[in-house]
């Protein structure tokens, strides 16, 4: 029997297996029932190295488990007004896809278009010092590309792909350089698509009066995960920090390198930048202007309600469709046939994710209503002391957002439960309100970190999936290699930042003594490194 058929053979027969024990849950315990179809969704990625067949698996596991033991529920969700078309109908999700494919048809767009290669060095020979020229410039356009993690992901891929391949460098060393400069980024940025949520969040359960963007601001430095996570990728860049299965990859055979027109002949940077521009500005333009003012409400409540509004997504599809009509109108003349067909072939691109990201959020409703987030918050984080509870949160939001691959998500989940209980146990323990002022936002900065993690190795996150249909590899090849990197950075987050900040040290001198530990540990870690 071929290979190819034997190992799909392996894995109908793993499915099966996995669906006739979901079918017996009436003998699980409530826990087992509500992890299950995670467990399985995880064991199929790593085997069968097909997310959407893992995810589809998972789907149907919960659906089976749903109907053995919660027929009414199952039928609410099924239901017209249900948690599956809300999750397939929601207007974020639908504008969400619409701007993926946008974006999609813009970076494709940029790309061929060559702009954006004026901003790298050029590729000249294949040395290891123009390689950390052109993956320290990768790692650059990342933190400039700060305005949503899905985008930079998409773009900072497609653009550096070809050249990265003519380096000699890695495709999956690029992944992560792009992944980590993605949702980290956006995270900590003080303006982009993640600051809304964040703010709101923190309005609504926070304990303390300090204004939101205070309280988001003081956690930064507390937000472990995140920082640790862009010095450890930027280290590796310089010192050429190959760790774990990083090291056995290797970059694409010279004959198999694709064709890009851009290499050759590079467009104007204005091209590039113009559509970036263009999208950066109209977009708050967008959201005010979609949301009608309301008579007596001052400037600073017009623009809080603007960014509530339900219109938001819509703001993005218009402002992401102008930025592809600018980049269109900007392609080199000479090639300017070329355009419509570069658009199309980024959207073409993009359509196995979207499929991707659809199980995905159908199976993140079937976790909600089997409550599997809230099974494993309520196990792992309800009997942690106050100083220990940024490491608690933080523990718990790594599970939470591998399990679910869901950033939002879990931070839409444990905001509501870390925050308020923050309140509750300085209450209980009679502490001064200066500790709670100091413990807060560790536990924000936990929260945010925590949820990033699972956006950077879990198989099933957007952003991981994403990152790797932008620079050309698996899924499964991106997850395993960018683990290792993801597993260093949250223990140097866990080991050297909350647990010593919880003894008493300063967010600063931690993040000064975590980074120096980081630094002496990677060269020992990548020891018997090849070159790139």
């Amino acid at each position: 029997m071929p290979l190819h058929a034997s190992r799909k053979l392996q894995n109908l027969l793993l499915a099966f297996v996995a669906v006739v024990i979901s079918a017996a849950t009436t003998a699980f315990p409530a826990t087992l029932q509500a992890l299950w179809p995670a467990l399985v969704a995880l064991g199929l990625v790593f085997t069968s190295r097909n997310a959407p067949f893992s995810l589809g698996t998972a789907c149907f596991c919960a659906v089976v488990i749903l109907f053995q033991t919660r027929q009414a529920e199952l039928g609410q969700w099924v239901g017209t007004d249900g948690g599956l078309w809300k999750t397939l109908l929601s207007p974020w999700h639908v504008y969400a896809l619409l701007f993926t494919l946008l974006l999609g048809a813009l970076a494709s767009v940029v790309e061929r278009g060559g702009g954006l290669l004026r901003l790298l060095p050029a590729t000249g020979e294949t040395t290891p010092r123009n390689r950390r020229r052109f993956l320290t410039s990768v790692f650059g356009l990342g933190l400039l590309c700060f305005f949503d993690g899905l985008a930079n992901a998409l773009m900072l891929g497609r653009v550096t792909r070809p050249a990265a391949d003519r380096l000699r460098i890695p495709r999956a060393f690029l992944a992560y350089v792009v992944d980590t400069t993605s949702s980290a980024v956006a995270c900590l940025a003080f303006l982009s698509t993640w600051i809304v949520t964040q703010l709101a969040y923190i309005t609504d359960h926070s304990p303390i009066e300090t204004p939101a963007y205070g309280q988001f601001l003081a956690s930064v430095p507390m937000n472990f995960y995140c920082l640790f996570g862009l010095f450890l990728a930027l280290l590796a860049v310089r010192c050429n920090g190959l760790i774990g299965p990083m090291r056995k990859r290797e970059a694409v055979p010279l004959k198999k390198l694709e064709h890009c027109d851009a290499l050759e002949h590079p467009g104007s940077l204005a091209s590039a930048l113009a559509p970036i521009v263009v999208l950066l500005f109209t977009l708050p333009l967008a959201i005010l202007l979609l949301h009608p003012a309301q008579q007596g409400n001052s400037g600073a409540e017009r623009i809080q309600q603007a960014l509530n509004a339900p219109t938001v997504p819509l703001a993005f599809v218009l402002a992401s469709a102008l930025a592809v009509i600018t980049a269109l109108s900007l392609f080199p003349a000479g090639r300017r046939r070329e355009a419509p067909k570069a658009a199309l072939l980024g959207v073409r691109q993009l359509l196995p994710a979207v499929m991707i990201l659809l199980m995905a959020w159908i199976l993140g409703s079937l976790f909600g209503v089997l409550g599997t987030a809230e099974v494993l918050s309520g196990t792992l984080g309800s009997w942690l002391p106050l100083a220990a509870l940024p490491a608690g949160v933080f523990l718990t939001g790594c599970l939470i957002s591998f399990v679910s691959g869901s950033s939002w998500g879990t931070m839409g989940l444990l905001m509501p439960l870390a925050l308020p209980l923050t309140g509750s146990l300085a209450a209980a323990q009679q502490l001064p309100p200066e500790t709670l002022q100091a413990i807060v936002p560790a536990v924000i900065g936990a929260v945010f970190g925590g949820a990033v993690f699972g956006d950077h190795c879990s198989p099933y996150s957007d952003t991981t999936i994403v990152s790797a249909l932008a620079c050309g590899i698996s899924t499964h090849e991106h997850t395993v290699t960018q683990l290792p990197y993801a597993l260093l950075a949250a223990g140097a987050a866990l080991i050297l930042g909350y647990l010593p900040v919880a003894l008493g040290l300063s967010p600063l001198l931690a993040l000064f003594i975590g980074g120096a530990l980081i630094s002496c540990l990677l060269p020992i870690l990548s020891r018997n490194r090849r070159n790139l």
